[in-house]
């Protein structure tokens, strides 16, 4: 098979896929719209465009998460030693799969398991959580 200079630049670069371009993309596409129509305009086109987006990512907002709880839950009655430590990885580089335990004051309360540390910490204090329940 045979790509064009342009395929060959894509599979390379993946600009199309980088969360970063796509959103300077918009901010540039909204910022035309405002300048050419103005805020009306510039307000209707992200309604009809990026109204399910901006309800999904804000669907979480305020919410703790189960670090967070734990922390206050295991500090309500005074100072506590919170430690998060890896204990196993295994994968290659690019799929890597942690795995960390969450102790407190030196007792192993869980472990957990995620690609990424901060995954494996949150997947450790949920199930501390669970287990204080």
């Amino acid at each position: 098979m045979i790509l064009s200079s342009w395929e060959k630049a894509k599979l390379i670069i993946n600009g199309n896929e980088k969360p970063a371009i796509l959103a300077d993309s918009i901010e540039a596409t909204i910022a035309a719209i405002y300048f050419d129509g103005g805020l009306e305009k510039a307000e209707e086109f992200i309604v009809n465009n990026l109204k399910e987006a901006i309800e999904s990512s804000t669907k979480h907002v305020g919410m703790k998460d189960h670090k967070t709880v734990l922390q206050e839950k295991l500090q309500e009655n005074g100072d506590v030693n919170i430690k998060y430590t890896v204990i196993k990885e295994t994968g290659p580089d690019h799929d890597k799969l942690f795995t960390v335990k969450v102790e407190v004051n030196g007792k192993e309360l869980a472990i957990g398991e995620g690609r990424t540390k901060k995954h494996a910490e949150m997947d450790a204090a949920g199930k501390a959580l669970e287990k204080l329940k």
